[in-house]
């Protein structure tokens, strides 16, 4: 059985902490390295354990997941002007899932973003960084204006 990438990456210290937007002790996100070229922004969210696909979710990892995922397409449709959000998740392989470790696509889209017919590009990492750190900074002053509460997860 080969090493599960986002595993990897859970585990730290295999690819650039740039591109993580957020983390907490459940669930990270950070820059997908494709994305379509007018709906830049794309991010995955994935939780830390190691999970196949949605059947396998613990329902204590639903409020974390969710959670983050709320927090990420807010951020995704301030930080790059979005006119709405694509929340996608795929399950098997039927179903397009080719990373086998469960994870959600937050992306951009437009009113007439040709989405559908454009293929996805692989940005280099000085561009995917610098998404990150748009991202990021809309976060930051998100948080600013709400009172934190306990256990509240940090914004990288």
């Amino acid at each position: 059985m080969s090493a599960c990438v986002f595993c990897e990456i859970a585990a730290q210290g295999y690819t650039d902490t740039e591109l993580t937007v957020f983390e907490d002790e459940h669930v990270f996100a950070r820059i997908s390295l494709s994305q379509k070229p007018g709906n830049h922004g794309h991010v995955l969210v994935i939780p830390k354990k190691h999970l196949p696909n949605i059947y396998e979710l613990p329902r204590e990892l639903d409020a974390p997941l969710m959670s983050a995922l709320r927090l990420i397409a807010t951020a995704v449709k301030k930080a790059f002007l979005a006119d709405g959000v694509h929340i996608r998740q795929n399950n098997e392989a039927a179903a397009g899932q080719d990373v086998f470790h469960l994870h959600f696509h937050v992306i951009s889209r437009y009113e007439g973003d040709e989405f559908e017919t454009q293929k996805y590009e692989r940005l280099e990492l000085g561009v995917r960084k610098a998404l990150a750190e748009k991202l990021k900074r809309v976060m930051k002053n998100e948080r600013v204006g709400r009172s934190s509460s306990p256990g509240h997860s940090s914004c990288l």
